[in-house]
């Protein structure tokens, strides 16, 4: 079998399985535009190596094509097309310059206080939309876009659980909350009924038209938050607090000190 139709026939049995996979996709293809469509019997280790460190000091991105070229050779040799992978070196560790942005309890009760300056009509978010998705987010552990996604119908505020529909990997979870959390979203819910014919499936969290959040609606009004509360990294770090990073620390913490 000559690589390229390998690529394809794996790209597609992925796709049928219902995976993303397009960063793998390309890899694999740029691996085939490398190597060209040779014979799978004819790929070297030597091959493989040079494909994924490519020019100059390992990258991050190096880990990543090395793991895609690893499950495609297993593939191969699970189906009898290969004999052994010719991917034989251990996967690289290379080390993360990226951290997370750890937000302290005085941090967050300023982002929860430079809400009520959301008063803007031309801000798209309502005040308190803004303030019950940071404490959400911050009470859950939940990604922006599952908080964004959550219906009428996915919150269960007599048991204290949320269901989470396919959300990363297609998986779907059951995600249990606080007492405190359960009082605000009910708060939320009386005074932002559902505009939606049908109820149960209308999204909780809309804008002041009615219509659903955006991920980069919140971006945006969570990126003013972190202005007016003053919170960033020293200018030297590329990267500022992130919406994301209210994951990072006490995912799933109590809510009473911080809303008290």
């Amino acid at each position: 079998m000559k690589l390229l139709s390998a690529i394809e026939n794996y790209v597609a049995l992925k796709c049928r399985l219902g995976a993303v996979f397009s960063v793998d996709a390309r890899i694999l293809r740029s691996f085939a535009r490398t190597l060209g469509d040779v014979a799978l019997e004819t790929i070297t280790p030597q091959d493989c190596r040079h494909f994924c460190r490519g020019q100059g000091l390992p990258t991050r991105f190096w880990e990543r094509k090395h793991a895609s070229l690893r499950r495609f050779f297993r593939y191969l040799v699970a189906r009898d097309c290969l004999l052994k992978s010719p991917l034989r070196e251990p996967s690289p560790r290379i080390e993360p310059t990226f951290r997370p942005y750890i937000y302290s309890h005085d941090e967050l009760r300023r982002l929860l206080e430079a809400t009520s300056q959301e008063k803007s009509r031309r801000t798209v978010l309502e005040p308190e939309t803004l303030r019950t998705l940071v404490l959400l987010l911050y009470g859950t552990g939940l990604r922006a876009g599952e908080a964004l996604r959550l219906r009428s119908c996915d919150i269960n505020l007599h048991d204290r659980v949320l269901s989470v529909y396919q959300t990363k990997f297609f998986k779907s979870r059951l995600v249990p909350i606080g007492a405190s959390l359960a009082a605000i979203l009910a708060r939320y819910a009386q005074k932002h009924p559902p505009r939606s014919p049908d109820e149960h499936l209308s999204t909780l969290f809309t804008t002041r038209t009615g219509t659903a959040v955006r991920l980069g609606q919140l971006e945006a009004g969570f990126v003013r938050l972190r202005e007016r509360a003053g919170i960033r990294r020293p200018p030297t770090d590329r990267w500022q607090p992130r919406l994301h990073d209210l994951r990072a620390y006490l995912c799933g913490s109590p809510l009473g000190r911080l809303v008290s």
